[in-house]
C-alpha cells in the first residue's frame, strides 16, 4: 500500500470527536513528486458501501474512527467522520491534534491507473483505491498541515490560524475578513468549503516560502 500527503485542512474537530476537511488536494505536488488528480477517488468511492477507517500514523493495529461521508470537490476529497472517542489511541489522537502535534492528514492507496510525469520524477495518480485515511505527525507533503482544530465561526477565528502560522496580527486581521467576506459570497456550502481550503492553503505556502 502506498501513502499520499497533501494540501488537507480539517476545518473543525469538536469536543465530540466529530471532525471533518480536506483528506486529500488535487494537483498538489508531494515530497515523491506524486500528485493526485481530479478524479482519482470517483471510482472507489462510488463502489464503497462501508466507511473509511480512520487510522493513527497508517497503523493497522490502531484505529481511531471512521470517515463516513465523503464528496469529491473542486480542491479536492472532502469528508466528514469521527473519532471514537471511548478508545485510548483515539484520545491520545485528539489531545495531539488539539495542541498541534499532529500536523496532517495521509490517505493509504492502492494505484490503479497512473502515468509517469517528467517534470516531478514521480506519478500522476489518475485512479486509486482507497484504503484508509490517517492522522499523521510528519506528513510527506511540505503543504500539508491541520489548519483548524475548532470550529471556524467568525474573521477571528481564521485571523488566529494565520497568526499562529506566523503572520502579524494586522496582516492576519486583514486577511482574515477578505478570507471571511469570500466564504459568504458564496451560497454553496461545496464552494465555500473549496474556498477556505483554498485560502489557508496559499497562506501556508507563503509563510513556507
Amino acid at each position: 500500500m502506498d501513502y499520499a500527503n497533501s494540501s488537507l485542512n480539517i476545518k473543525s474537530l469538536d469536543d465530540a470527536g466529530r471532525i471533518e476537511g480536506l483528506l486529500s488536494g488535487f494537483d498538489n505536488q508531494d515530497r515523491h513528486g506524486d500528485i493526485v488528480r481530479r478524479g482519482a477517488f470517483t471510482k472507489t468511492l462510488a463502489e464503497r458501501s462501508t466507511p473509511l477507517p480512520m487510522l493513527l500514523h497508517h497503523d493497522r493495529h490502531r484505529p481511531i474512527g471512521a470517515w463516513k461521508e465523503w464528496s469529491e470537490t473542486s480542491a479536492g476529497l472532502y469528508v466528514k467522520g469521527s473519532l471514537a472517542l471511548a478508545v485510548a489511541d483515539a484520545q491520545e489522537a485528539y489531545a495531539l491534534a488539539k495542541a498541534g502535534a499532529l500536523t496532517g492528514l495521509s490517505i493509504g492507496y492502492l494505484p490503479k491507473e497512473a502515468k509517469q510525469n517528467r517534470q516531478t520524477g514521480g506519478q500522476d495518480l489518475l485512479a486509486i483505491d482507497l484504503i484508509e485515511g490517517s492522522l499523521v505527525a510528519v506528513p510527506s507533503n511540505p503543504l500539508t498541515h491541520v489548519s483548524v482544530v475548532k470550529s471556524i465561526v467568525g474573521p477571528r477565528d481564521i485571523a488566529e490560524i494565520l497568526q499562529d502560522a506566523g503572520l502579524s496580527s494586522r496582516k492576519a486581521k486583514a486577511a482574515a475578513g477578505a478570507a471571511w467576506k469570500a466564504i459568504n459570497q458564496s451560497d454553496d456550502d461545496e464552494q465555500a468549503d473549496a474556498a477556505l481550503a483554498a485560502i489557508l492553503t496559499a497562506a501556508t505556502a507563503r509563510l513556507a516560502s
